[in-house]
């Protein structure tokens, strides 16, 4: 077992490095403090591995604190130290770093490395066929496939496109002027398939519709907000925000128009920040952490497999006690109505798909909503 000892000096350079501010990420502030006196690394969101406990590093291209899924993985991992006996830690990773920092972690000897989402896709199966005796877990990514898996990793398949239809569905069914706005964080596979089937939704609803489609940010709720006042400019009066923590934004936008204007959301309940707001969709990331660190444990790793998380198991839910409510805080009656109506309709499509007599197929390409109404 290393020691624990943490000079003052090596406490301000990982401030620092945490900080961005001393020119070192906090991956080569830990490998350079291991190489120099068998020291290691202690904060509040790392616990001392004792008797051979395993050890789990959360590896974000996002930052921490978001309120958000970032912190939902990050308590599960805690939540997995407390009940598993691991040790857990997190850092933040960006896109030049996140090869570099995978592989420190992996020269550490953390026995279990967890990526998030599809950015990190590249660098994380790179350094995993590296280090064929470290387990890697990909949040949110595709990596495995029947023709290459890779035996020590498993990807954690994140399925949205059901529970996007089925608010695509309420949208259609719920517009006053046909038109409907949908913003997504970034370009990646799974949240493009969200976007087409919030799109096929609002389509099999009101073929009369027509739905306006933008990228936007996951960190950035300005960007969110100029994107839905342009939507709002364009006669949307409802708005799908797929941003997590800046579909703040479009709550900020109707906010600020007072318009009938009405958002949905992903992951962010904004129940008591805005009268119009409809629901939200939410998402197990957390789940898929914590089991990726009980595999571990168990001794059952399921590497060079893929472990889909959809509508069917809670990896994605409607999170129908937020649009029940809408009516009692709304202050549109005719919305209000013209919602009770949509929601009724939009579960019984949730059982028409966990029943499996509605298929929405998980399709990656760009949202075009010329191309949807053309199929």
């Amino acid at each position: 077992m290393r020691k624990k000892a943490i000079t003052m000096i090596l406490s301000l350079g990982l401030a620092c490095s945490m900080l961005g501010g001393c020119g070192k990420t906090a991956v080569q502030e830990t490998k350079a403090a291991a190489e120099s006196g068998n020291i290691k690394e202690v904060s509040g969101d790392t616990t001392e591995a004792e008797g051979g406990a395993k050890r789990v590093v959360l590896i974000g291209n996002q930052k921490f604190g978001d309120n958000g899924p970032m912190d939902d993985m990050a308590a599960a991992g805690e939540r997995a130290a407390a009940e598993l006996g691991v040790e857990f830690k997190k850092i933040e990773s960006s896109p030049a770093a996140f090869e570099e920092d995978i592989r420190s972690m992996s020269q550490e000897g953390y026995d279990l490395v967890i990526t998030t989402f599809g950015y990190m896709s590249d660098a994380t199966k790179l350094v995993a066929q590296e280090f064929p005796d470290t387990k890697y877990t990909a949040i949110f990514q595709e990596i495995n496939t029947p023709e290459e898996p890779v035996p020590n990793l498993w990807d954690a398949v994140f399925r949205g496109q059901t529970t996007f239809y089925v608010d695509g569905y309420i949208a259609g069914l719920a517009t006053k002027t046909n038109r409907v706005g949908f913003i997504v964080g970034g370009e990646e596979p799974g949240p493009n398939a969200e976007g087409n089937g919030f799109m096929r939704g609002v389509y099999a609803a009101n073929p009369e519709a027509t739905v306006e489609f933008s990228y936007a940010s996951y960190e950035d709720s300005a960007k969110v907000k100029e994107i839905a006042l342009a939507m709002i400019d364009k006669g949307c009066d409802i708005i799908q925000g797929d941003c997590a923590a800046p579909d703040a934004g479009i709550i900020e936008a109707i906010n600020e128009t007072g318009k009938d204007v009405f958002a949905l959301s992903c992951i962010m309940d904004f129940s008591s920040d805005c009268d119009n707001f409809v629901g939200t969709i939410k998402m197990n990331y957390g789940s898929a952490v914590y089991d990726a660190i009980k595999a571990l444990v168990d001794g059952n790793y399921p590497g060079g497999e893929q472990g889909i998380r959809d509508i069917t198991n809670d990896g994605y839910y409607l999170y129908w006690e937020a649009y029940d409510s809408f009516g009692e805080r709304t202050k549109s009656q005719e919305y209000a109505e013209r919602f009770k109506d949509a929601i009724e309709k939009g579960k019984e499509i949730e059982k028409q798909i966990k029943a499996g007599e509605l298929v929405v197929d998980f399709d990656t390409t760009t949202p075009d909503w010329n191309r949807i109404t053309s199929e």
